[in-house]
This record gives C-alpha cells, sequence and structure tokens, in this order.
C-alpha cells in the first residue's frame, strides 16, 4: 500500500510540473504547402511575431516571438513564452514565392495544445508581353490588346487595355503572375474598322520562368 500511495504521489508531481510547463509555452505548428500542386515547401523560412503589453503599456509594433525552417515535408515547428499578445502574424519568405503575410487570433492559442497551422504558398512566374508591327507598317494600323486574368493579390498585372497605332510598333511590358498557370489574353487588330481581326489564346506560364506572349499584327 506504501508502495502505491508513493507510485501516486510521484504521479500527481510529475502531471502538476508537466502543466507548469504548457501554461508557460505556446506551440505553433503545420505544413508550409506549395498551392501548385500541394507539394512540400522545404527549407522556408518561417516566423512568427507578436503585439504584446510590457510593463502595463501596449506596444504597437510587432516583435519576433519564434522563427524555424521548414523539413523535407514542409513541416514546421515552433515552441514561445507565452506572453499577454493582442496580436500574431505569421510570414514566409523565400525566393521566387509571393510573401505570406497572414494575421492569426490570440485566442486560437492554448497552453494545453499545439495550434496547427498549415500555411499555402504561391510560386512566381514573370511574363513579358511583346506587341510588334511587323512590316509593311502603315501610319493607320491600330491594335488594342489585354489580359483577361489579374489573379488579384498575387499579380502585378492588370486588365486593362493597351493601345498601340502607328508604324514600326515594338513595345514590351512586363508583370508578375502565380507559376504554373495558364495567362489568357485578347488582341483586336483594329486598322480596318469596318473588319476588325479578334484573337483570343492562352499561354501557360511555368513557375520560376520567363514566358513571352508575342503579338504580331
Amino acid at each position: 500500500m506504501r508502495s502505491l500511495a508513493l507510485i501516486l504521489i510521484t504521479s500527481i508531481f510529475v502531471f502538476t510540473g508537466c502543466c507548469n510547463d504548457c501554461a508557460n509555452t505556446f506551440i505553433i505548428q503545420g505544413y508550409v504547402l506549395s498551392n501548385s500542386g500541394g507539394s512540400p515547401c522545404a527549407d522556408f523560412d518561417v516566423k512568427l511575431e507578436h503585439k504584446i503589453i510590457e510593463s502595463g503599456s501596449f506596444n504597437d509594433f510587432y516583435q519576433d516571438a519564434a522563427e524555424t525552417t521548414t523539413d523535407n515535408t514542409g513541416f514546421y515547428y515552433m515552441e514561445f513564452d507565452r506572453e499577454t499578445a493582442l496580436a500574431y502574424r505569421i510570414s514566409i519568405e523565400e525566393e521566387g514565392w509571393f510573401p505570406v503575410l497572414n494575421e492569426i487570433s490570440p485566442d486560437l492559442f492554448a497552453p494545453d495544445a499545439p495550434l496547427d497551422y498549415d500555411v499555402i504558398t504561391t510560386p512566381r512566374a514573370d511574363i513579358d508581353i511583346v506587341v510588334f508591327n511587323a512590316p509593311p507598317s502603315y501610319a493607320e494600323d491600330k491594335i488594342i490588346v489585354r489580359l483577361l486574368k489579374d489573379f488579384e493579390e498575387y499579380s502585378t498585372c492588370d486588365t486593362e487595355w493597351r493601345a498601340y497605332l502607328g508604324a514600326n510598333v515594338d513595345s514590351t511590358w512586363s508583370c508578375i503572375i502565380p507559376g504554373d498557370i495558364y495567362m489568357p489574353y485578347i488582341s483586336i487588330d483594329q486598322t480596318d474598322p469596318e473588319n476588325e481581326i479578334e484573337i483570343e489564346d492562352s499561354v501557360f506560364c511555368p513557375a520560376f520562368e520567363t514566358t513571352e506572349i508575342n503579338i504580331i499584327y
């Protein structure tokens, strides 16, 4: 009986000690995956920041809470001190990828369980749109061109019409889009207003590469 009582007392002591450790620590973990097929993003730097109250005052700027690097499966794990925080955010920046900056509510953290938080990243691609007026060219030649998708925050492209008038047109504009997608576009040759020539097409833009759209009229 004395041995059983000793075991129970020891178990209670160990359990209580674990809870005290957990009460002072938060954990966030998850996977960083590409939105292009869900492949794991290995060796990506992951940083967690927070806004905290110090000495009774609120600091209205983010401070580093923890940082780590993903493993070969895209998994990350960060353990950090529990503080009175009013906001958290997680950030991921990697060359060739659009940066990630997500706000996380402090209410999601609990001292008794890790917060599972997966992050989806987007690879980028560059695109050059080349408009060229092939000889013979004339002063009355006119073409209008535009892209048909802007991909919102994951792009510097727009869908505005661009007009080109006159002879010897040779123009290029560039922008950034998500990688591994098709970019649709349209061109309308308006040299003869009564017989406009409209062409609509798309081109596949591999991630981490520069793709050209050549519009020759």
